[in-house]
This record gives structure tokens, sequence and C-alpha cells, in this order.
């Protein structure tokens, strides 16, 4: 019981952790993109970009993890 508890924990630990380390380089990119380049236009395709790649960043992690 408690070995699984430790288990899990740990499973979820790495998938956080795995999916930080990659979702704020996707989070920063779009942010530095959108500062330097004003545009409405490529506010609205950030935002959807930064949903796609960190669902499917949130896939991976769960994915390699388990």
């Amino acid at each position: 019981m408690e070995s699984d508890l430790y288990f899990y924990t740990n499973m979820v630990r790495n998938i956080l952790i795995t999916f930080f380390q990659h979702g704020v380089w996707v989070v920063g990119f779009f942010y530095f993109l959108n500062k330097t380049f004003e545009n409405k236009q490529l506010m609205k395709v950030s935002k959807i970009a930064i949903a796609v790649a960190l669902f499917l960043f949130l896939f991976y992690s769960v994915v390699t993890n388990i």
C-alpha cells in the first residue's frame, strides 16, 4: 500500500516536472515573439500554437513517465 502511494506520487511528480520543463520554453518563446512583433493575427495564432504545444507536451510527459 505504501509503495503504491510512493510510486504514484513519484509518477505524478515526474509528469509535472517534465511538462513544466518543456512548457516554460514554449510559453517564453511565444511571449517574446509577441513582444517583438505586435500583431493581432500573430497573437491569435500564438494562442492556438501554445495550446496545441502544451497539450502535446502534456501527452508526451504522461506517456514517457508511465
